[in-house]
């Protein structure tokens, strides 16, 4: 069965996730998290990388409700 990658942008474009899509039966997962600036790539656990990219939002999150 395939399984289709996406890529999206966290962060106001500061980091690039690559995630695999859930298809079927098969769970969703994150494969890799990208710094754009310094072409930087983290790589891990599928949960290690889950966690991270929830604090990156939340952060993200933060850092918009505090200029606002």
């Amino acid at each position: 069965m395939a399984q289709v990658i996406e890529s999206l942008f966290i962060c106001d474009g500061r980091f690039r996730v690559l995630a695999i899509k859930p298809v079927g039966r098969k769970v969703g997962r994150f494969i890799e998290i990208e710094e754009v600036d310094t072409g930087k790539r983290i790589h891990g656990t599928p949960r290690k990388l889950e966690r991270l990219v929830l604090s990156l939002r939340r952060s993200s999150a933060d850092a918009d409700e505090a200029t606002a």
